[in-house]
């Protein structure tokens, strides 16, 4: 704002989001009305996470990851390996297979047993917080969940 002023507001509660206005005086004739849009998010709880083998052979490794956020609001779930990134239904390029899950918290991988040194991250957060989760394939892949 003008002069480097600013506006702090101390000990929000989810109840104080809203519409706030503020009238500055810049001069005793120059007013300035300000509307301040203000949304309080919690902070995210770590993920619930759980992992399920489904089938291991010499040609594929089929298995699930679930990674859920909790909390009050929206959470968004996402995951990603390597370079990719995904938190809607598609099914990206590369030697693996994914179905993801509408809700996005479930993802099926399958995929050769040479490729299964990698990890995916799963990734919870809202506009002010965000936590993380990794799942290591190749372990999975050998032992079980």
């Amino acid at each position: 704002m003008f002069n480097a002023t600013a506006l702090r507001l101390r000990e929000l509660q989810r109840g104080d989001s809203g519409v706030f206005g503020a009238r500055i005086k810049l001069q005793p004739a120059l007013v300035d009305d300000q509307a301040f849009n203000l949304s309080v998010y919690e902070s995210v709880p770590s993920p619930r996470t759980r992992s399920q083998l489904l089938a291991s052979t010499l040609e594929w490794c089929n298995l699930t990851l679930q990674c859920q956020g909790s909390g009050k609001g929206a959470v968004n779930v996402t995951w990603q390996r390597d370079s990719l990134t995904w938190a809607t239904p598609e099914q990206p390029p590369g030697t693996a297979r994914h179905q993801l899950s509408p809700d996005g918290t479930t993802l099926r991988v399958a995929l050769p047993p040479a490729a299964t040194n990698v990890t995916y991250t799963c990734t919870v957060s809202n506009p002010a917080d965000r936590k993380v989760a990794l799942f290591d394939l190749q372990s999975l892949c050998q032992g079980g969940g």
